[in-house]
């Protein structure tokens, strides 16, 4: 009887690893920019949402407090009808939405966001010395120079494309672009409950 129990534990406690939405949870990132991919890196987030959008939060931190959050206007789940087409012929699926992110002094564009951190901006991440004390002055100078005015830590709305790579089950890697970068998204084997 102890064995069935411990079976059964292990497999409720493998179910709950592989559930996407309020864990921290291991994601792969990739980003575009200057007409180039580059490498999958595994990064550990939070993640609340579904299928036709989530968003990422750090560890621990209040859902309300995402650095990266994105939608699909009017997304509805494909019958399998239509995922068995877009994998036998590898199209993607291709969506409009929105897309919501950070910008500072120091990183005034997602593309800047990518380019040094493989990543979008996190509040966490204007915090730290390195920051503060050494880009953050040279990036105030810069823009009180050029504008008169500087831009903080603020939260960015933008529309988007959103692309979704054919799938067997379940969606599993996203393109989220905006403009002339893209930030891709594997849930690298996680999943979405269904409503």
């Amino acid at each position: 009887m102890n064995k069935i129990l411990n079976k059964h534990f292990l497999l409720f406690i493998f179910c709950f690893i592989n559930v996407v939405p309020s864990s921290a949870t291991m994601f792969r990132f990739c980003c575009y920019y200057n007409g180039f991919w580059g490498n999958w890196t595994e990064y550990w987030t939070e993640c609340w949402g579904h299928y036709g959008g989530f968003m990422l939060y750090g560890s621990g931190e209040h859902k309300s407090n995402y650095y990266f959050a994105f939608a699909i206007d009017g997304y509805r789940t494909p019958s399998q009808k239509e995922i068995k087409e877009h994998r036998k012929n590898n199209t993607w699926w291709t969506y409009t939405g929105t897309v919501e992110y950070y910008i500072s002094d120091v990183y005034p564009t997602l593309k800047s966001c990518l380019m040094e951190l493989g990543r979008p901006l996190k509040q966490k991440d204007t915090e730290d010395y390195f920051y503060q004390y050494e880009k953050l002055p040279l990036a105030r100078a810069t823009n009180m120079r050029k504008h008169g005015e500087l831009v903080g830590f603020t939260r960015v709305k933008s529309k988007a494309t959103i692309k979704i790579a054919p799938y067997k089950k379940h969606p599993e890697v996203y393109n989220i672009w905006v403009d002339d970068v893209a930030f891709a998204i594997s849930l690298n084997g996680n999943f979405f409950h269904q409503k």
